[in-house]
């Protein structure tokens, strides 16, 4: 299989990057498979229709997925979807740099979608998708999953496909996982399941910017105050007003990354009232100042 990519344009302000466009599947295919190792990583801030996973075969530098910053190790199993942008990038003084790189299969959303997962038995797949909307981490030992990456390299398309199936399959069963970027950058509800709630992510989405009526967002699912809260925890395993901050931090992450406006516009841009209280929440949720954020991110590039 050919691997191509296409950058189409960049839009650079000062520092500040926009992601940059990649294409990993040809039209006619349903996926590809790449192997890096040896290659390093090329440190580029990009997105693509397609979903990647992808294993870490070796190196040590820094990741982002969306607005998640961390870390990024030998052996780490990642899984990202479609559209998000993102960036690894190895440590100049690394050590084994020349063994650096990574086993990533990208998968042609065209391929994987909604029609695809209309069967009950590919029910805990079409969830772990939906989680790939804002990235996803496994956990566990990986290096199982990577060896079957590897075979792919050796297989046919039909087995290949039905290899990969299988692979979710278990990744979705039988691995523990973390969600990276924040919903406020891109949301992870299943639009099938969570109906209701999309309604009030939703109004969030079209209102953070200013005040939001906890006795509105309980109006548009026809809950009183009380029920709406536990059904909102219930369902997206936060508060209301959790996710609302969340929201509000992961628009103001997008904004820093991407946008040459200043602190204190971006704090006003993303609905917080004052500079000290969306210094406060930004710190809480990122770990850093939206200065440092910023500086972070630039840095890296």
């Amino acid at each position: 299989m050919i691997y191509t990519q296409y950058f189409l344009e960049a839009s650079i302000h000062r520092y500040i990057m926009k992601p940059l466009f990649k294409i990993n599947v040809v039209s006619n295919s349903s996926f590809t498979v790449k192997n890096t190792i040896g290659q390093s990583f090329d440190g580029l801030w990009h997105y693509h229709n397609e979903y990647e996973l992808s294993y870490i075969h070796e190196g040590r530098g820094e990741k982002i997925v969306g607005d998640h910053i961390s870390s990024l190790n030998k052996g780490e199993l990642l899984f990202l979807g479609s559209d998000l942008p993102h960036r690894f990038s190895c440590d100049q003084n690394f050590p084994l740099k020349d063994r650096a790189g990574s086993l990533t299969v990208h998968i042609n959303s065209e391929f994987i979608n909604e029609r695809f997962f209309t069967y009950p038995e590919l029910a805990s797949i079409s969830q772990l998708f939906n989680k790939a909307r804002s990235g996803v981490q496994f956990n566990g030992k990986t290096q199982g999953i990577a060896s079957r990456i590897q075979n792919l390299f050796e297989l046919d398309e039909a087995e290949s496909i039905l290899e990969i199936v299988s692979m979710f399959q278990v990744l979705s069963k039988n691995f523990k996982s973390k969600i990276l970027a924040s919903p406020g950058y891109t949301s992870n509800f299943d639009k099938s399941s969570y109906q209701r709630i999309n309604k009030v992510c939703k109004y969030v989405m079209d209102n953070f910017k200013s005040d939001i009526c906890l006795e509105d967002a309980a109006n548009i699912v026809g809950l009183t105050n009380a029920a709406f809260c536990r059904h909102f925890k219930k369902v997206t395993g936060k508060t209301f007003f959790s996710y609302i901050k969340e929201y509000r931090v992961g628009n103001a992450c997008k904004l820093l990354m991407e946008n040459n406006l200043n602190v204190s516009e971006i704090s006003y841009e993303c609905g917080f009232n004052t500079i000290s209280n969306f210094n406060k929440q930004f710190r809480e949720i990122t770990g850093n100042s939206p200065s440092v954020y910023r500086d972070r991110f630039i840095n890296f590039h």
